[in-house]
């Protein structure tokens, strides 16, 4: 997907040129949105192939998504090699509650002066953190996205 020339502002005033956002869980959504609210999803049911298309956003709900994530983007961390293998190896803390299978969210905001990421493991201290889980899915069951619904 090309990066578009003109961008969608956060709540910080930030120029984002680009968001990659996945669930996973039993299956998978990829998400990536442009500046310009330009979507395309890919989705691994149903299997083998999975399902794939395009959504558009108005210049209003790519703003409101952007403010949505605000929150998480507080907690992101610069992308890197390093970051991202850090994700990929990440494990619950001991002594801390983990189910398996319960699926994640990651979120990567892309600027000209900057790329964060953030990753929400749903099974580690899933009670504790059960509104937050709860609020990341609305957010991708929120796209105009036939299989987040």
């Amino acid at each position: 997907m090309l990066i578009a020339t003109s961008c969608a502002p956060d709540s910080r005033g930030e120029e984002i040129e680009r968001l990659e956002m996945r669930l996973s869980g039993w299956s998978s959504l990829d998400v990536v949105i442009d500046a310009e609210g330009d979507g395309t999803y890919k989705d691994s049911e149903p299997h083998p192939d999975g399902t794939k298309g395009g959504f558009k956003l108005t210049r209003a709900e790519l703003l409101e998504l952007l403010a949505k994530l605000q929150p998480y983007r507080k907690q992101a961390m610069p992308f890197s090699e390093e970051s991202a293998m850090r994700f990929i190896e990440q494990v619950c803390p001991k002594g801390v509650p983990n189910v398996t299978d319960a699926g994640a969210f990651y979120v990567r905001w892309q600027s000209v002066d900057d790329d964060v990421h953030y990753l929400a493991d749903f099974g580690c201290d899933h009670e504790r953190l059960a509104d937050r889980n709860g609020e990341l899915r609305e957010i991708v069951e929120g796209l105009p996205v036939p299989s987040a619904r």
